[in-house]
Parts: C-alpha cells; structure tokens; sequence
C-alpha cells in the first residue's frame, strides 16, 4: 500500500493499523467462521432447510413461515412477470416456494439478511456503500441471467443468483471497515481492500452458509485474475462475462447505451466472448434485456 495515500493523516500509524486490519481479515477468513452482523435467525433455519440438493419444500415453506415479511416477499417475487409468465396469482408461501424453487429462496432470504443489515445502527455510516455494493450484486445478477438465456449451460436463475452472492463478501469487510472509519474516508483504501479480501470472504461466508459449492467456485475463479478460459463452460463464465459488462449498465432504460465504449470493452476481453459464443451485438442484447427487468428486481430485491 502507497504511503502517499495516508499524506493527509500520521502515515506510521495509518500503516500499521492497516496492517492489523489486514491481519484480523485473513485471521478471520481463514478461520472460516464468518458471520454478517444482525444475522437474522430465519436466514439460518432457511439455509439449514436448502443445505441438501433435493431440498424438502414443506422443511423451507416451514423456514420461510417463520418470518411473514420474508413470506411476503417471495409470494412478491413469485408473481413478477419477471419470473412468472402464468396469469394465476400466487397466494401463499407454499406457491411462491414451489414456483420460485431453492435458488430464487435463497436470492430472497439474501436480500432479506442485506436488508437487516442495513437497519443496524452501528452501521449506518456505512449504510450508503452497503447499499451501493447490493445495487452492484443485482446488476451483474441481471446480466447474467440475461447472459444465461443466450448461452444455455447455466440455469439463468442460478446465474442471477451467483451475481447477488458475488458481493456479500465485499458487504462483509465494509461491516469490519467500520471499526476504523477513518480508513474509509482514504481514497482508493477502502475499494483496494475490498478487492483484496471480498471474492476470499464470500467464499467462506457461502460455506458459512450452507451454500451449493458451485457459487463460491464460480465466485473464485471469475473474479481470478490469470484464471485459465479452458474447460466446459460454467456458472464462472456468465459471472466474469456480467462483471465485465455491468460498468456499462446505464442507470435508466432512457439513458443512452454507449457502443462505442461497449465494442471497446468486447475487444478488450474478446477471449471470453469467442468462449461464450456471444458477439457485441448479443452482449448489447443482454444488457437491455438486463435493464427491462431491473426497476423490478431492484424493488424485489431491496436495491
């Protein structure tokens, strides 16, 4: 870390309490035993009841009962036109859980846990930069599932699901961040940090979690650097591809996508397109595609 960062604080000391800082993230990653603070106890039960691959959908209508404003969300999700293309109404939680089936819980238990989060009053200086990375999570969610549909080797809803994991270990070094608040205020610090440590905490939160292995595979190699386009394609494929497209989400459907800047970015990564089979004109594709459904999946998912 570049001392001139620290030029307008002590540097020794903004060093060396960076340094320690580091030191209890890898201590506590390795160790293996994360936890989001404000867990709500329903997330765990529900987790428990999606930890096998066959999961008993009367154990999650169960889990999900426990908690109605959770309940209230999935019966929500479940009659979207984003997910439901059938007319009739869903009216219970038992519908909603076999409509929307265990990945589509998981992303409502998830955006249920984010949303307690937010609600803590120790973490409200940091509430703003929670609320930025979940906003960040349900786009590169979008875009892979968009993604998913033109390259049928990953269930897109196990793509949008893997985008909204991808950053629940980004939300959980902000939450350790806030013991040392002037850290945050450094630029540059804070995002560094995050690129250091979120791909490794979201792994072990997902174990944490009971989470399908998949994801925190998919997790770690599309945010790998040097990481090898060889294999069959997977669930890492669609998540690299919509981290590298989601910087070019516009903000509304009546904002201008640049293609000039997006048939940059395709050269730039074009390795990863010819892997997909996609070309910009898919990409561009997706993107609004991504964008028609996402004033719903934000209202949906609390972003």
């Amino acid at each position: 870390m570049s001392e001139a960062v620290f030029l307008t604080i002590n540097p020794p000391a903004a060093l060396d309490e960076m340094e320690m800082l580091c030191e209890r993230l890898s201590a506590e990653i390795s160790a293996g035993r994360l936890q989001l603070p404000a867990f709500p106890k329903v997330a765990t039960t529900v987790q428990h009841a999606l930890r096998n691959e066959v999961a008993d959908i009367d154990q999650i209508v169960i889990a999900v009962s426990a908690e109605p404003a959770l309940g209230i969300q999935l019966i929500r999700i479940a009659n979207s036109t984003v997910f439901s293309n059938d007319a009739r109404q869903v009216r219970d939680v038992g519908a909603a859980v076999q409509c929307l089936g265990s990945r589509l819980v998981r992303a409502a238990t998830l955006a249920f846990v984010i949303q307690q989060l937010r609600n803590v009053e120790e973490l409200k200086a940091i509430r703003d930069r929670i609320n930025a990375q979940w906003r960040r999570g349900v786009v590169v969610g979008a875009i892979a599932r968009a993604l998913a549909v033109r390259v049928p080797v990953v269930v897109p809803d196990a793509a949008l699901l893997a985008g909204l994991l991808h950053v629940v270990g980004r939300i959980f070094v902000l939450t350790r961040l806030i013991h040392t608040p002037w850290l945050l205020e450094q630029p540059g610090v804070t995002e560094r940090l995050l690129d250091q440590f979120g791909s490794e905490a979201s792994c072990a939160l997902l174990s944490e979690w009971e989470t399908p292995v998949e994801y925190a595979q998919a997790i770690a190699a599309a945010t790998r650097a040097d990481r090898d386009l060889v294999g069959p394609l997977d669930l890492a494929d669609m998540l690299a591809a919509a981290v590298v497209l989601a910087d070019l989400m516009p903000s509304s459907r009546t904002e201008y996508m640049d293609q000039i800047q997006l048939a940059q970015v395709y050269l730039q990564t074009e390795p990863l397109w010819q892997r997909l089979g996609l070309a910009r004109e898919h990409c561009s594709d997706a993107l609004h595609t991504a964008l028609d459904g996402m004033q719903q999946l934000r209202a949906m998912f609390g972003a």
